[in-house]
């Protein structure tokens, strides 16, 4: 109980506000550490994108499956058929080149007897031709070692699947701008039922959710392809519930101070979180543990999907509650302070200016009610009193000087 108490006096006097410069500091290190990963399996292996783990999805190759039943469903014969299978395909050579094996998995199917292995492996050639007969000499290859009393090929025990360059650049594109327009649509929709200054910093935390989720990605090995687009574009769709309904809770407690001076935006906005922490955090839990589920019990296809949701759950937590909140509470407290001096440099004042077009009149009725003022000079101008009218000729306009 008091480790509970303790717990709870922490969260209450944490200002998420005031120590978001600290809490920035996380993703900038997940990012550099990303970075060096990158760099160094980068610069040892020659690949780069083999080091952040781009899929054939994104650059093109082949998937070459080879069904060998239900033996495999062992993962010691999986693990060595496999390795000896991986080896055969990167022994081929066509043209002086050869293909290496960036990803193998199995793949199982209702029907034992069809469970396969599957392998990817980038094109070593542009052109098509050459990457057919490539493909062709993997495959006979693969029969020889498989069963060389029996052609495994013509029962199509062995194929293949080849995802050419300009196919990898479309779907590349394609996600882009699925992405793009995900986030631009999220950012008028909070631009209309928040604020502009609630949307940007929405749309930063989702930016940062990406960002983290892709760094994580490289730095867990996850590989990515097509499952992880989908995986990207679920959590910009799911850690935006986090932040609105904070927002929200923002919005609530602003309504009756609107219009006022000196609004404490961040005690608003660490108000705002601590009331909804409890929710934020059992909601993303309740989503993680099925997810993590998921993950252990599914295939390899499904993990590929489940990781990167996991790795943005969290990233999306962190986020909603560290970062745009305090964002949101500094750039209405810059956004006030500007529309001030604006209010203020473009304040109207009338001072009359003596010229021919003017001519002074002065209100009869309140002058026979009001007792006889001196008139003061200052400045070399002379002030008038408060029930003066001006009537000026060219704008044709009568208006009384306001007190």
């Amino acid at each position: 109980n008091m480790k509970n108490n303790n717990f709870r006096n922490l969260c209450k006097n944490y200002s998420f506000c005031k120590n978001a410069k600290y809490a920035a500091i996380v993703p900038f290190v997940i990012v550099l550490a990303a970075i060096i990963v990158i760099v160094a399996l980068g610069s040892t292996s020659g690949s780069y994108s083999d080091a952040v783990g781009i899929g054939i999805d994104f650059e093109g190759g082949t998937i070459l499956t080879v069904t060998l039943g239900e033996d495999i469903l062992n993962d010691a014969v999986y693990e060595q058929k496999g390795n000896e299978l991986k080896n055969v395909i990167e022994g081929v050579e066509v043209d002086g080149q050869h293909v290496v094996v960036s990803y193998m998995q199995r793949q199982e199917a209702n029907d034992n007897s069809k469970t396969s292995i599957v392998f990817r492996y980038k094109n070593v050639f542009n052109d098509d031709a050459k990457i057919n007969s490539m493909n062709e000499a993997i495959r006979n290859a693969v029969d020889d070692k498989v069963d060389p009393n029996v052609s495994l090929t013509d029962a199509n025990k062995i194929t293949y699947e080849s995802i050419g360059a300009t196919a990898a650049a479309d779907l590349l594109s394609k996600a882009g701008i699925a992405l793009a327009v995900s986030i631009a649509l999220i950012l008028v929709y909070i631009m209309i039922r928040f604020t502009f200054t609630s949307a940007i910093a929405a749309v930063v935390a989702l930016l940062h959710d990406v960002v983290i989720m892709f760094a994580l990605t490289v730095i867990c090995r996850v590989q990515i392809n097509s499952s992880y687009v989908a995986a990207m574009i679920t959590i910009v769709a799911y850690s935006i519930n986090n932040t609105i309904v904070i927002f929200d809770r923002c919005r609530e407690t602003i309504k009756p101070l609107k219009g006022q001076k000196d609004i404490d935006y961040n005690g608003i906005g660490d108000m705002a979180v601590r009331s909804s922490l409890t929710r934020t955090v059992y909601s993303t839990l309740t989503t993680m543990v099925t997810i993590i589920f998921l993950a252990i019990l599914g295939s390899d296809t499904i993990r590929e999907f489940c990781v990167p949701i996991i790795l943005g759950l969290l990233a999306g937590l962190f986020s909603a509650t560290n970062l745009a909140t305090p964002l949101w509470a500094a750039l209405s407290i810059s956004f006030d302070k500007t529309k001030a001096k604006y209010a203020k440099r473009n304040a109207v004042t009338y001072v009359k200016k003596e010229d021919a077009d003017s001519e002074v009149f002065v209100d009869e009725d309140e002058e026979q009610n009001r007792p006889q003022v001196k008139q003061v000079k200052q400045a070399g101008q002379q002030k008038q009193k408060q029930n003066v009218v001006y009537k000026y000729s060219k704008k044709n306009t009568t208006f009384k000087k306001k007190k």
